[in-house]
């Protein structure tokens, strides 16, 4: 996106503090990087969230790599200042295990949140609320939400953008197309089953796929939701642990749809089928829908993409994840429904 002349957001430091304040998004991410190298020493870092009035997916995207950052310099990193809606916020994302909320409040009793909140709470584990019709639901029922500190391989930030030329769709309607599409928009091998709900804060979505190793049936839950984007985050046992955020916003007079991926691998075994073809498979799917996205609003336009590693160290204390892979237990259920165990 263009570069605001005046960002909305501010970000300052002292020794051993770094203050963020407004609007936390992907723009951030180089003065927050700036702010911490300045913050000379090797004791903890304070990141001072009090003044900050509003957090997007974006923004964690940034507090988590700032977090691979203070890791690979033995830095621990703690957040304070947080209302208790957004220490939710940490929890639900499950960035509060890499940085600690300092003097956590929890959100008292028949509190709601501000209105419009587009965060999903906090859940200890997932529920289908209803089973759609032909949907397999394994690997989603109990399990909890996990996110890239969850997860177990490189970490990888990967950005696919189309621009809808001409007088096309606004961003707002952009969403919608997205939202109420969404399992219309995927290839044939893919089937996504939204709860009656929608694609809702909290909501989960059912996923049956075939892959190159076969069926896998996992889900995934709406962490994020608005007007102008929403965010899938994993369970465990998902192929990765992170997030996808699907925003459309204006550049230069311009539409654009834009699709993110924020992930790692969730365990050794998904690792290596990442290497092997997993990747280019999963860059093809999301490219498909930004196609089906064009084909929707009656459009050609090229889909570009770009891809860092931004964490290039394996979690190894995440090796356990693989107990609840995903694939494997698809294939067991298989083999058992089969064998008409």
């Amino acid at each position: 996106m263009a570069q605001d002349k005046n960002p909305p957001f501010a970000i300052r430091n002292e020794p051993g503090k770094i203050f963020l304040e407004g609007r936390i998004s992907a723009p951030v991410w180089p003065d927050l990087m700036k702010a911490y190298v300045r913050s000379v020493g090797r004791g903890p870092v304070a990141l001072d969230f009090s003044a900050m009035e509003s957090l997007e997916v974006s923004g964690l995207n940034a507090l988590v790599k700032l977090s691979v950052a203070a890791k690979g310099q033995g830095r621990k990193l703690v957040a304070s200042g947080l209302t208790p809606f957004f220490q939710e916020v940490f929890a639900s994302s499950g960035i509060d295990a890499v940085i600690p909320v300092e003097k956590p409040s929890p959100v008292r009793e028949g509190q709601a949140p501000p209105p419009g909140w587009p965060w999903a709470r906090p859940t200890a584990s997932l529920a289908v609320s209803s089973l759609p019709e032909g949907a397999l639901n394994l690997n989603v029922e109990g399990r909890r939400p996990v996110g890239p500190v969850q997860g177990f391989g490189l970490l990888w930030e990967k950005t696919y953008r189309v621009a809808l030329p001409g007088k096309g769709p606004r961003p707002e309607e952009v969403i919608r197309a997205f939202k109420e599409h969404f399992p219309q928009f995927q290839p044939a091998k893919n089937r996504f089953y939204p709860s009656p709900a929608g694609i809702a804060p909290g909501e989960v979505v059912l996923i049956n796929a075939n892959t190159p190793a076969g069926l896998i049936s996992t889900g995934v839950w709406v962490l994020y939701a608005d007007d102008l984007s929403f965010t899938f985050m994993t369970p465990e046992g998902h192929p990765e642990a992170g997030w996808v955020s699907f925003n459309a916003f204006e550049d230069q007079g311009v539409v654009t749809a834009q699709i993110q991926g924020f992930a790692r691998a969730s365990d050794p075994l998904f690792e290596m089928g990442f290497v092997l073809m997993g990747s280019k498979e999963q860059e093809g799917i999301w490219m498909y829908v930004l196609a089906s996205l064009c084909r929707h609003f009656g459009v050609t336009a090229p889909v570009v993409m770009n891809k860092s590693c931004v964490g290039t160290s394996y979690q190894f204390d995440r090796m356990g994840n693989v107990l609840k892979n995903a694939q494997i237990l698809t294939m067991l259920h298989t083999v058992r429904k089969i064998a008409g165990i």
